[in-house]
């Protein structure tokens, strides 16, 4: 059957279905765009006042504005909706987005293109050769049908429980791909090499997993080859400490995908340096481009304060290191009966914590020395801090860089839990 369309929305994949229809016989009756892209067709920079005589709207829109569209053109054709199949392209929500032009009649459906696009000039050919998804009302998933057929696509039906995770594998297949190229590239850089001698590996590897699936895993992990594992780590820990972690969890799932069991040794990710130790792991990350934030303090009894603290000083760059005050500096600091937790203690608990990813003790009253030594791109302090009494804050704005005071949260602080512990417990 051929229909008469319109698309809200001509970017990459837009505008590609815009051509991939009409070529395939359907109809193209109006579109909505900020700029005209030059089709032979009524180009509208708002939703007109009624259909136009299309009877199937694609909303090729960003995911977040989906539901104002739906709900601009519910508002606006009422029960002109009654019949028309509307689309949306999100792989993440489902049909139900739609509802409001549902409720006025339309039939709704969520048809998602399982490719990634990034060259307007290549995504007619991607689309053709893609996989789609679609969910929706019957009359929505026989349309969807028929349209996708009609480019020499193939389509399968998801439900609307299962989009959350259909999404999550696409981005682990796509995105996350990226990123790990982004990784191996660079450490091939370290070398003189780059991607490009990277790609013949990849290709390869992407036939074998078409071929052969999870079967096509090669490599140390796989053969058990713990040695050339403990060499691969002792690399990261050192020049990409960033990495490990990363490194660790793909480590520990080939393990598992092959049957086997990492050595428990390999999955304790060290975080404690010394600051000489420190200087060189943080000048290596500076060089790729990563941005450093650092605070200090004693953190004698962490609580919820602390964690609420380091997690936002954590949000300000890439890598938060914490400089933490010694025991001797604790006691010139709080007093003879503190810290209550000695430094490795209190070193050991920080280092657990997700968001710390290094953490480094300082002899010195105060971190000035630490800081001249790490030029960290942001120093955080607590809002007891104003910005211009925070130390080292002079050497940091010196660099180019920034300094933040961060609330505390109410409520929470460590001499209280002390005054609290020390108190004697009423009778009831």
């Amino acid at each position: 059957m051929r229909y008469n369309f319109a698309i809200v929305g001509l970017g990459k994949v837009g505008s590609a279905l815009l051509f991939l229809f009409s070529r395939a016989g359907h109809v193209p009756q109006w579109a909505v765009s900020s700029v005209k892209k030059g089709q032979d067709i009524r180009v509208y920079s708002g939703i007109p006042k009624d259909p136009e005589g299309a009877n199937v709207v694609i909303l090729a829109v960003p995911d977040r504005s989906i539901a104002d569209v739906a709900a601009q053109i519910a508002q606006t054709w009422q029960f002109q909706c009654r019949g028309i199949v509307f689309f949306h392209l999100s792989g993440l929500h489902s049909a139900k987005i739609l509802s409001p032009l549902e409720n006025w009649g339309g039939e709704i459906a969520s048809l998602h293109p399982l490719q990634s696009i990034m060259d307007i000039s290549k995504a007619c050919q991607e689309l053709k050769q893609s996989f789609f998804t679609v969910e929706g009302t019957t009359k929505a998933e026989s349309v969807a049908r028929e349209l996708v057929t009609s480019i020499g696509s193939t389509l399968g039906t998801i439900t609307p429980e299962d989009k959350v995770v259909y999404h999550t594998a696409a981005v682990v297949a796509s995105n996350f791909l990226v990123a790990l190229l982004s990784q191996a590239t660079e450490l091939m850089t370290e070398t003189g090499l780059g991607r490009e001698h990277l790609m013949p590996l990849v290709r390869g590897t992407l036939t074998n997993i078409e071929e052969f699936g999870s079967a096509a895993l090669t490599g140390p992990v796989q053969r058990g080859d713990w040695d050339t594992l403990r060499a691969h780590l002792a690399l990261l820990r050192e020049r990409f400490p960033d990495l490990l972690t990363s490194y660790l969890c793909l480590a520990d799932y080939t393990a598992r995908l092959a049957g086997k069991k990492l050595p428990d040794e390999f999955l304790e990710i060290p975080k404690i340096f010394d600051s000489t130790d420190l200087a060189g792991k943080i000048e290596s990350m500076k060089k790729r481009g990563m941005r450093v934030v650092f605070t200090n303090g004693c953190f004698d009894i962490l609580h919820a304060g602390h964690v609420s603290y380091l997690k936002k000083a954590r949000a300000c760059g890439d890598c938060l290191v914490v400089g933490l005050n010694s025991d001797a500096s604790v006691r010139r600091l709080k007093g003879l009966d503190r810290p209550v937790n000695n430094q490795k203690s209190r070193a050991c608990v920080l280092s657990a914590l997700s968001c710390v990813d290094m953490v480094t003790v300082f002899e010195q009253d105060t971190p000035l020395e630490l800081i001249k030594l790490l030029r960290p791109h942001v120093l955080v302090k607590g809002g007891d801090w104003k910005i211009d009494e925070i130390v080292g804050g002079d050497v940091v704005m010196a660099d180019g860089g920034q300094v933040v005071s961060l609330e505390f949260e109410e409520g929470y602080s460590t001499t209280s839990i002390l005054d609290r512990i020390k108190k004697p417990h009423c009778e009831s």
